[in-house]
């Protein structure tokens, strides 16, 4: 903490120095006389000191994080070789804020929100042990990021983004109380102005509704859009404002949640964000395939708990009172579920002390017994994650991880790729998704646990962004999302060992390329 103090210090007088030597450039252009020649030489000669000091003291910091070796030395590398780019490059990704107090305070929040709820609602301790259902990845979740098991719930899994979208607006039509929505991209085309028109309505008809959008991913949202909606009632406030973009290193941390609460009685929680795009009307991505989880009974209230402490977070407006708990918790929306489908809801962010869904992957991959199945859209792999692929494959666990076959983003996209040789020469399965664009965040480990949310199977994901997952130990559900997942085979192209080895020098090169970047991610 007090390192990251001392590099804002130093990062400050190098920005007092910088606006002093431009102040005196400009001084010296307009005089066109020499007498502030000599002064401008030595501003100029004190800014490479302290650029250099700096530099030297992001290193010192860099080792004194004790962050992996290979993230260590690849930005000291980048710094050293490429000193300017890397030195902007580090202001915005490099920097650990998973320790910083903006973001202690914001645990310490949810934290609260979720221990109050639970004392309010004593049907969220039950026992798992009680259930005869024993698992490792309980205990994990339950001391990583006190993830509250809950019992009673039914979740209906949708794998058609139109059919996703369709049951989302009609859940809100439904409404009779509130409406909580948090999503990471909103586009203002005609799926972005429907779901707008109809929020304004149920605004209109006194039904209150709370918003959290991602400043940074909603860029291009117009005013118009958002002052419609603010118009008509509907909170609508930004996850983490940046004013001024290219001097924040804050963007780097974003909310990727997408999550819809209606009531207290129904939750919408998976990968779809709000546009056409995600609706299979771009030509170029063509069919867009991910999944949602519509979810009934206990595990609402968890997810409740977060958007609460999220909006805390975002408005400074307290919903976590006795008061307002009993108010947004008052429907019958858990007293009528008798179905019995162990749900645990994890939230994963800077703002926790571990990579809770990194944690929750590499454990689900290494206690696996026969089965591992992953749809993810990148596969951005740290040395843990890896090994554990490795020698689940290894260990003659069956592992088919399916990815797209276009490019979204041009570095992930190569980046994942570069990961497949050494998976393939193991004898994991890996596939291509030719149908469209493979968008779904899916998890299956042999015939017990489904995992569905948010997170991407990549770095970013685990490290930097705002993530929701819902880990199901439910045999019928699993059973579900398996057969989803044969069908998604059946629209993919398998990756062979031999022809992977053929591929030219251009994509061998970009491969490497992006994975050298992969751990500054």
């Amino acid at each position: 903490m007090a390192s990251h103090k001392a590099l804002d210090i130093i990062l400050l007088i190098l920005a007092l120095l910088l606006s002093l030597f431009v102040i005196a450039s400009i001084t010296q252009l307009i005089s066109g006389g020499d007498i502030l020649q000599t002064f401008t030489q030595i501003t100029a000669q004190t800014i490479n000191i302290i650029f250099a000091i700096t530099i030297v003291m992001i290193i010192v910091v860099l080792v004194l994080e004790n962050s992996s070796p290979v993230h260590t030395l690849a930005w000291i590398m980048v710094l050293i070789f490429i000193p300017v780019v890397g030195f902007i490059f580090y202001l915005f990704f490099g920097r650990n804020w998973r320790k910083i107090k903006l973001f202690n305070r914001k645990a310490m929040q949810d934290t609260e929100a979720l221990n109050m709820l639970a004392e309010r609602h004593p049907l969220l301790s039950s026992n798992f042990l009680e259930q005869g259902l024993e698992h490792k990845l309980h205990r994990l979740l339950k001391n990583n990021s006190k993830a509250i098991l809950t019992i009673h719930n039914e979740i209906e899994l949708i794998h058609d983004t139109t059919m996703a979208f369709d049951a989302i607006c009609a859940g809100i039509e439904s409404a009779r109380h509130y409406v909580f929505l948090e999503y990471f991209a909103i586009a203002a085309d005609s799926t972005g102005q429907y779901l707008k028109n109809l929020l304004i309505k149920k605004a209109k008809a006194g039904i209150e509704i709370r918003f959290i959008y991602d400043d940074i991913a909603c860029w291009r949202l117009p005013h118009s859009f958002k002052n419609e909606l603010r118009e008509a009632g509907v909170k609508f406030v930004p996850f983490m404002p940046v004013w001024i973009p290219l001097l924040n290193s804050r963007m780097n941390y974003r909310n990727h949640r997408k999550l819809v609460i209606v009531d207290g009685a129904k939750a919408y929680l998976g990968g779809l964000n709000i546009g056409d795009k995600y609706l299979g009307k771009d030509p170029y991505y063509g069919h867009w395939r991910d999944s949602l989880a519509i979810i009934e009974g206990e595990s609402v209230l968890s997810l409740l708990a977060i958007f609460i402490a999220d909006w805390y977070f975002v408005s400074k407006e307290r919903l976590f009172d006795p008061q307002s708990l009993d108010r947004y918790t008052s429907t019958d929306q858990c007293r009528n579920i008798e179905h019995i489908s162990p749900v645990q809801v994890v939230a994963s962010g800077p703002d926790t002390h571990h990579a809770n869904i990194m944690q929750l992957y590499f454990s689900a991959i290494a206690n696996a017994d026969h089965l591992i199945r992953i749809n993810t859209p990148y596969l951005i792999l740290n040395d843990a994650l890896l090994m554990a692929l490795k020698t689940a494959a290894i260990s003659g666990v069956k592992v088919q991880i399916i990815l797209p076959s276009k490019v979204d983003h041009w570095i992930v996209f190569w980046g994942s790729r570069s990961y497949f040789q050494e998976l393939l020469e193991v004898g994991v399965e890996i596939y291509e998704y030719m149908r469209g664009f493979m968008h779904a965040k899916i998890l299956i480990v042999d015939e017990e646990i489904l995992g569905l949310g948010t997170a991407n199977m990549d770095l970013r994901s685990f490290n930097h962004n705002f993530e929701l997952m819902a880990l199901a130990y439910d045999d019928s559900l699993v059973d579900k999302a398996s057969k989803a997942f044969d069908e998604d085979l059946t629209y993919s192209r398998q990756i062979n060992l031999e022809e992977f080895e053929k591929r030219n020098l251009l994509q061998r090169s970009k491969e490497s390329l992006c994975r050298l970047f992969s751990p500054l991610l």
